[in-house]
């Protein structure tokens, strides 16, 4: 029986050594949080099913995502030490658009200054909650996610989202705020309407299976690898459902402003989050918005990443906050459609 463990332990560490390129940090490491991701996941299947000769069922890999998991080993994980870190001047939570992981913001933290802590906040359903039911019900969400924030009643703080995202993000520090947070030292959004602009036209989360992979495959994205894969859109379906059952029941609170600093990052090809749409979330913050155009479209945040970051840098300093253009005060617009 040892003989058969060692072997196959073997063999799923030759697996994920091909598939990352890298050395497992221990049995217990995430395959997820190690870097991989809904397409290296696919590639860990294949190659892992040839080492043991027999197909391995994605939802074993994502249900146990870890060398000792795919084992079947019993090995306790070793006690984590205590890590100090320095002290950091601001905490950037990040929420992600529609059905992706949080780890698309992993390289944001060696690419921002030094004095931002990059934290990307993982919904469940997806990266290192995979196995986790997704939420389809915005307070229950909220409330998730907030979990993850309890350093923001001490420390500076800012939050960030993307597309379905940024609401996320304004939900969030409404919801925060309301639990006697502190405000933030400001809300960043990016190729989001403000609120009352953000609620879809169609309907989009009671598609059939195909008719929501087509949509998808419009909105780009979703990478074309997991729109073939058709066992991998069963697992993943669910939770990109979620979100947009979220989205599509969206509707403005009337609520008060949040009263922090607003800046809104909008492509320069965006027809449906362009600068007209993101001059409106001058009404929900401080009563004025910092706009930033990029190079690109609604994706900019994939497309243009290095022209955003740069443009992002500057909004991260909590002493004096920027101030690229003059304030733009928020006009009254008809429902637009945002993804």
């Amino acid at each position: 029986m040892k003989t058969d463990v060692s072997e196959r332990r073997a063999a799923v560490l030759r697996a994920w050594r091909a598939t990352l390129e890298a050395e497992p940090a221990s049995d217990d490491e995430n395959f997820f949080e190690a870097g991989g991701n809904s397409i290296l996941v696919v590639e860990l299947q294949r190659r892992l099913s040839a080492e043991l000769g027999h197909r391995v069922p994605l939802r074993q890999l994502h249900d146990h995502p870890t060398v000792a998991g795919l084992v079947g080993l019993d090995v306790p994980s070793a006690a984590e030490t205590p890590t100090v870190s320095a002290p950091q001047a601001l905490t950037l939570y990040c929420l992600p658009y529609a059905g992706a992981a949080a780890r698309i913001y992993e390289p944001w933290r060696t690419r921002l200054p030094d004095t931002v802590e990059v934290v990307p906040l993982e919904l469940p359903g997806r990266g290192s909650r995979w196995s986790q039911r997704p939420q389809s019900r915005l307070p229950a969400l909220l409330e998730d996610l907030a979990g993850a924030m309890d350093e923001a009643r001490r420390a500076p703080y800012a939050v960030f989202g993307h597309s379905f995202g940024g609401i996320l993000a304004y939900e969030l520090v409404r919801h925060v705020t309301g639990q006697g947070y502190p405000p933030p030292v400001r809300l960043l959004v990016s190729a989001c309407p403000a609120p009352h602009l953000a609620t879809p036209r169609e309907s989009t989360h009671d598609l059939s299976d195909e008719e929501f992979t087509e949509r998808l495959r419009k909105l780009r994205g979703t990478p074309e690898e997991l729109l073939e894969n058709e066992e991998l859109m069963d697992l993943y379906l669910p939770t990109i459902r979620a979100d947009y059952t979220i989205l599509d029941a969206y509707r403005a609170p009337r609520t008060a402003p949040l009263g922090c600093p607003v800046t809104a990052f909008c492509g320069a090809d965006d027809h449906e989050a362009g600068r007209e749409q993101m001059a409106h979330w001058a009404a929900y913050g401080d009563g004025t918005v910092d706009i930033e155009e990029v190079t690109g479209d609604h994706f900019f945040l994939r497309d243009s990443e290095d022209e955003f970051l740069e443009k992002l840098a500057p909004h991260l300093r909590p002493a004096r906050p920027p101030v690229t253009q003059q304030p733009t005060r928020a006009p009254v617009s008809s429902t637009r459609t945002f993804r």
